[in-house]
């Protein structure tokens, strides 16, 4: 009786209507709406979680909303994309009033109030996201209070002649809360020099400074790079106006160049980059400026300028420049308009793709620091690279490259020698177009990571 009886009540949910079986079966679409106020915001809402600029959102970051469901089953509620986020969340829901936790994902492009709207079948309803912005890092300047620390100077200062982009100096800092960072000096012999960023992480990391003024005296300047809670100085040499060339001769001339030191590694087919030096060794009867470029030969050539202020025994650096062709030894020589010196630089094969990961890979780069000034409609010049990491389990070749974003891009040719973390130098180039912070995504086979650059 009891088996006759259920079958009795079953076929009566038939022949009322299909409406009895869907209650017991949660596999179709659930029919529903967002609830909202008159003003069509979703009403009530929870948004909560950390939403930070450059910071990828985590399972802690959601928004709430409220759905009456007269049909039960599945449901999939999602926002539009904004700033580079949305929310979303998929499941089964009951008839009846329900809290339904949309998870944000992604990754805050901009700081600011940002609306969203949350669609459920045929119903929307709308709300709004405060995203913080990157707050500023908290570092102490590597040597501070005395000299900086691993601080270089690049560029020749002639009293009476503008700084040029060529002029900078950089200096270390160990960062201990990550964010962004403007950098100042105090003026000094007419000449200033600042830089901002961003530390992606703690530890020790460079920033650059540009400078900008005319130096009015000839002398060594000490330019004070100002932090709180102290400071660290640089010296700068300033050389006096119309300075001339100066007289000099290389150590082997006119044969082979003696105790000459080749830096850096030589790839055929890996661009070159500011590693790849040659030291010459010098003997100065004349103090004064020089500029020195060699024979393009293999797809290189090296040249080097700067002054001598005293005279005597010296050294020379040259700077290589382009794209070997060949793997094989390769002859170069300076050009001074008088007798010189031929060195030999050996040029590797290429060797076969490295296996790696980028650090922070499906996230942030892990971590990442951003080099130079990103200025709209200002092209990007050598001081603008980005480091980031990658985690080398077979050593060899690679080439990392960027999405196109704003107008410019990063990307970096090389070769890892050694396995476990490994610097990558991503190397920009384009001008930025608009004044916004712009994320990119460097890519090496299956790994990508996403770093974003601020444009001022």
């Amino acid at each position: 009786m009891k088996m006759l009886q259920f079958i009795f009540v079953v076929s009566i949910c038939f022949a009322a209507g299909s409406s009895c079986q869907r209650e017991l079966n949660f596999d179709d679409n659930s029919i529903g709406v967002l609830k909202k106020n008159a003003a069509g915001n979703c009403f009530p809402i929870a948004v909560t979680g950390s939403f930070k600029i450059d910071s990828f959102l985590t399972d802690k970051s959601f928004a709430e909303v409220q759905v009456d469901v007269s049909f039960p089953g599945k449901f999939d509620i999602r926002s539009d994309t904004v700033n580079g986020i949305f929310f979303h969340q998929t499941g089964k829901v009951g008839k009846g009033t329900s809290i339904i936790r949309l998870q944000a994902k992604g990754k805050p492009v901009a700081a600011g109030t940002f609306n969203f709207t949350a669609r459920y079948g045929e119903s929307v309803c709308r709300f709004s996201v405060t995203v913080q912005g990157l707050g500023p890092a908290v570092y102490t300047l590597s040597g501070a209070p005395g000299t900086c620390l691993a601080g270089f100077v690049d560029g020749t200062y002639i009293a009476g002649n503008p700084l040029t982009a060529a002029h900078t100096i950089t200096v270390d800092a160990v960062v201990t809360t990550p964010g962004s960072y403007t950098i100042k000096t105090a003026a000094a012999n007419g000449m200033t020099f600042s830089g901002s960023g961003i530390f992606n992480a703690t530890g020790f990391q460079q920033a650059v400074l540009s400078g900008t003024g005319t130096p009015l005296v000839a002398q060594v300047t000490n330019i004070t790079v100002l932090n709180t809670p102290g400071n660290c100085t640089l010296p700068v040499t300033v050389n006096p106006q119309g300075f001339g060339e100066a007289l000099f001769s290389f150590d082997g001339t006119p044969g082979a160049c003696i105790n000459f030191d080749v830096k850096g590694i030589y790839y055929a087919g890996i661009g070159m980059n500011a590693t790849n030096t040659a030291l010459l060794n010098v003997n100065v009867t004349r103090t004064g400026t020089y500029s020195l470029h060699t024979n393009a030969a293999n797809g290189l050539t090296f040249d080097g300028s700067g002054a001598f202020t005293t005279t005597g025994p010296q050294t020379v650096t040259l700077t290589a420049t382009g794209t070997p062709v060949r793997a094989e030894q390769t002859a170069y020589i300076p050009n001074t308009g008088t007798a010189s010196c031929n060195f030999s630089v050996n040029i590797l094969p290429l060797p076969p793709p490295a296996t790696f990961t980028l650090s922070g890979a499906p996230g942030n780069c892990a971590p990442a620091t951003i080099n130079g000034f990103y200025i709209v409609s200002k092209p990007l010049d050598p001081a603008n690279t980005v480091i980031i990491k990658a985690d080398v389990t077979v050593p060899g070749s690679y080439t990392v490259s960027t999405n196109t974003a704003n107008g410019f891009s990063f990307t970096a040719t090389g070769v890892f020698a050694a396995t476990g973390a490994q610097n990558i130098i991503l190397r920009g180039t384009g001008t930025p177009q608009a004044l916004t912070p712009t994320a990119f995504l460097p890519r090496y086979g299956t790994s990508s990571c996403t770093f974003t650059v601020p444009v001022q």
